[in-house]
């Protein structure tokens, strides 16, 4: 990385653009029982920030890697 700051991998669940509180989105699924499903895949995205200054730009996203998962 070409930055000044440190990468830390972390999980993103959730993000708001306009610090909208998502906390009671990140709560309501704990009752959640769902039916179930099965991945096929993981995959490490790395997040791109969108260009200081440029109208209409958006974070990209980039698959690093991905693996197969099976039985």
């Amino acid at each position: 990385m070409e930055e000044h700051r440190r990468h830390t991998p972390h999980l993103t669940p959730a993000r708001s653009r306009d610090g909208a509180d998502l906390r009671p989105f990140a709560a309501a699924p704990a009752g959640f029982g769902g039916e179930r499903w099965e991945a096929g895949e993981l995959r490490l995205v790395r997040s791109v920030p969108p260009v200081p200054g440029v109208p209409g730009e958006r974070p990209r996203y980039e698959t690093v890697r991905a693996w197969a998962l099976g039985r």
